[in-house]
Formats: C-alpha cells, structure tokens, sequence
C-alpha cells in the first residue's frame, strides 16, 4: 500500500474512533457502569432537589422515633412505577414489634411475611434497615414529622454523597400490617 494511502487509512480510522465517541470500543460491562452512574448522579441531582425545597419537619428520636414505627405500617404511593410506567405503584414498610421488617410493593414484593432475616431497629437518632430485597447492608435514616403527620425518611450515611438527602415521604401510617 502507498504511503499516502495508509496515512489516510490512519485518519479515517481516528476520525470513525472520534466520530463513535468511542462507545464501541468498551466493553458492554463498562458501558453499563458509565449508564448506572449517570442514572444514579441523576437520582442523587433529584433527591438534592426535593431536600432544598421539603418544609423540615420535627425530628423523631429515642421513644417517640420507636413510637413512630414499631407496630405500624408506612405506606408510600406513587404515581409512576419504577421502570417509568405511568402507573400507580405502592410500598409498605411494615415494622413488626419484635423487630422483624416487611417490606411490601404492589409489582413484585407481595409476601404478606416480608423476607427471612430482614429487621429493624431504633438508635437514639436514626431507624435501621435491613431489607434483602434491596441490599443485604443495614441503611439508616433521620425521621421528621410533618404537622400533618407524614414521615419524612432522610438518608444517614455519613461520608457518603447521600448523606442528609430527603429519599421518601409517608402517605399514610397505620397501625398494624397493611392490608
């Protein structure tokens, strides 16, 4: 091949490799990471948001934290399923005296009995879950009461980008498991 001909060929080549964005050249794992960071980066953007604009309710700690769940259900209704259908969708965190935890949704998480192994329990500051349908790592969240008597749940994660974020807001409270 002549020499200007395999220059050329050169260029071409970086110039496909520039146009591609070079998407094509990674593996189908690290361009699923790259999609799930900027989904999570998305989320995060969105939970800083709604923690900027939430009127700051009456924090729940020691006794009246634990009279806020144990025995009682949390119910929170959305109108969006996740995956983006336009749909209502609802989950029930349901926090069993002896400490056992039921989560609940209505798609996929339907065991009236929650999962072998999940759990609660209060600090004198935070709530504590363990829910195997999400991650088998105990979270920790502050509670605020509203003067309406919604729950605020904000994140407590200390040293990590989440940390202080609002992530979710009570519906409803009952006492007892939800129906």
């Amino acid at each position: 091949m002549p020499a200007g001909t395999a220059t050329r060929a050169r260029i071409a080549l970086v110039a496909l490799v520039v146009l591609a964005g070079c998407e094509v050249f990674h593996s189908d794992s690290e361009n699923l990471v790259r999609q799930q960071r900027a989904e999570r980066e998305r989320r995060i953007a969105g939970m800083r948001t709604a923690t900027q604009q939430a009127a700051p309710g009456r924090r729940l700690t020691g006794d009246a934290l634990a009279v806020a769940v144990r025995g009682r259900t949390h119910i929170f209704a959305y109108a969006v399923a996740p995956g983006g259908t336009a749909r209502r969708y609802v989950e029930y965190s349901f926090f069993r005296a002896d400490g056992h935890f039921v989560y609940r949704n209505s798609q996929w998480a339907t065991d009236p009995d929650g999962r072998e192994g999940d759990r609660w329990r209060v600090s004198d500051e935070d709530l504590c879950v363990v829910s195997g349908e999400f991650t088998p790592d105990e979270r920790c969240y502050a509670l605020t009461a509203l003067p309406d008597g919604r729950v605020q749940y904000f994140i407590h994660a200390p040293g990590d980008e989440t940390d202080g974020l609002l992530t979710k807001v009570t519906d409803e409270i009952r006492d007892g498991a939800a129906p």
